[in-house]
This record gives structure tokens, sequence and C-alpha cells, in this order.
């Protein structure tokens, strides 16, 4: 089944192709309009008991790892060789540092114990690499995660994408009272900033944001963005929001259709540099950010204390 998806996304992406090469469009952006259907797994960190929490109680923080919420494939089968760790930034300034481990039968997750109040944020990322689809000669598709330059060309008769890959995700939560940490960046290369604690956020609000590259507003062309409510995406990057242009000065906006915790995604690239052409196509970037839409204001008590 998985290797029929494959395919049938691949005879689409590259008629697709074909279609736009015919109307004129150059080669780079052809590449371009498939590189957000092929795209790799994206990462999202997740709360157990949610991401508004009262004061005392102890969260599992875990990653989400695929392409739908709340979790497509265990991270501890496909992710652990490249989600080498991540931080958890306390309202005090503190930071801690935990790398993610991969033991035998476990489910890769920290358990966290809230007790300061304020405004939480987490992060992960994912180094660089690459990662390709390509047909063999035999017509069978496949997924190589190394530069093109590894390949035996003789034996590839089709090339659908080829990409060397940056990710960065963060999650933000609160402890009984919000702090205004919710509005410090973190820094990270490509970041995704809110204009509101997400606690602020109701069902029917928009939410608006700017992304971020090296500390300015992206405003280069090609950036687009991708949001969904967890329990609505059953499939195949089934986003409520899918492949929204970001405008000019790298921001974007969206309406919360209903309470839930919520993903939001962007992906940015361009033509792989002259040094790195007989390597991949596209450098690729993503960053991603996760919250949760309550329908009240403050945090819910929970009716259990497990």
């Amino acid at each position: 089944m998985q290797r029929k998806k494959l395919i049938l996304l691949g005879i689409v992406v590259i008629a697709g192709v074909l279609l736009l090469k015919k109307s004129g469009l150059s080669f780079w952006e052809c590449s371009m309009m498939a590189f957000p259907l092929v795209l790799g797994h994206t990462l999202w960190i997740q709360s157990s008991i949610g991401y508004n929490i009262q004061a005392g109680r102890t969260t599992s923080i875990f990653f989400g790892w695929g392409h739908h919420l709340p979790i497509h494939d265990p991270i501890n089968l496909l992710g652990v060789q490249w989600t080498k760790e991540f931080q958890i930034h306390e309202p005090d300034g503190n930071v801690i540092h935990k790398d993610l481990v991969k033991e035998d039968g476990i489910f890769p997750c920290y358990h966290y114990l809230c007790e300061k109040e304020g405004t939480y944020r987490l992060a992960s990322y994912v180094p660089t690499g690459y990662y390709s689809i390509f047909r063999d000669t035999t017509g069978h598709w496949h997924h190589h995660v190394h530069s093109i330059d590894t390949l035996d060309m003789s034996t590839v008769d089709k090339m659908l994408i080829s990409l060397k890959y940056w990710e960065w995700t963060k999650a933000i939560f609160t402890v009984g009272k919000p702090t205004g940490d919710a509005l410090k960046p973190l820094g990270q290369r490509m970041e995704i900033m809110l204009d509101k604690n997400p606690l602020e956020y109701r069902p029917g609000d928009t939410v608006r944001f700017t992304v971020f590259w090296e500390g300015q507003p992206l405003t280069q062309p090609g950036g687009s963005f991708y949001a969904e409510d967890q329990g609505h995406s059953p499939g195949f990057d089934d986003y409520v929001y899918d492949a929204v242009p970001l405008n000019e000065d790298g921001t974007g906006s969206f309406e919360i259709t209903r309470p839930a915790i919520w993903h939001l995604k962007c992906q940015w690239g361009y033509p792989a540099p002259k040094e790195y052409e007989d390597k991949c196509w596209i450098f690729a970037y993503v960053a991603s950010i996760t919250f949760e839409v309550d329908t009240d204001a403050g945090v819910k008590n929970p009716s259990y204390t497990i």
C-alpha cells in the first residue's frame, strides 16, 4: 500500500512537472512545485496532558514524527538517528538540555514536573542531511538519505526530488499564570513567532505569525505554510490550511476553526548552490510550532489526578 501511494505520488508530481515545462516554467519552478509534496517527515513536540497545565502536575514530553497528528511514525523507529536533543526553556530562564536516546521497547519521552509557573518553550531540531526519492531501472521507488553523488546513476531511471534539508521545531505551553516568554525568540535559524501567547487564542480567532530567517523576517520568495488541528488529519498531509503562500514580509495568518492542539509548519527553499549541484537539487528549510487552543480562559481543572 505504501509503495502504491509513493508511485501514485510520483506519477502525479512528474506529470505536473512535465506540464509545467510545456508551459515555459523553469526547472527550478517545477522542482519547487514538487518540493512541498515529497518533503520527508516533519518533527513536532507533544505534551501528554496538553499545553495549558496546572502547577504541580507531571507531563510526558514526546515527539510527533511524520505527516499527521498526533503521531504518524513512532520516532523510536524512524527519527532518533536524526533528532539528537531537545531543550526545555523554563520561565525563570533556566534551560534543561536533554538527549533523545532510544531504548529497546521504550517510546522516547521525558517526564517533567511542572513546578514553576509561567510560559515554557520546548525546542528541538533535525541536523542537516540529504533526502531523495528515485525510481530504479526495475521500476521500484526508493528513499535515499545520502547525497545523490553516492548513487550508482546507472541504476536510476527517474529522480523525483533531491534535497539537503534543515528542520527546527518548538512548542509553547503554560503552567498556571502565563508570562511574556511566548513572544521571545529562541534563536533558531528559522523560527515561527506567534502574535500572542497561544493561551489567549479562542476558536474563531485569527492566528497571525511571522517566519524569521537568521533573526530577520523571511522576505525571500517561495515560503509557504501548513496548519492542522489534532483529530482532523488521519491521512497523509491532511492539512486544514495547505501550502498557503507567505506574505512578502514573511507573515501569514489563519483562522482557528475549533479548539484543539494545532501544528503550524512553514517551508522555504532555493536551488542548491553550484558547489552542491552534484549532491542535491534544493536547499530546503522547515520550521514548525505546536500549541493548544482552549474554549475558556485559564487552565482547565482536570477530572483526574494521574
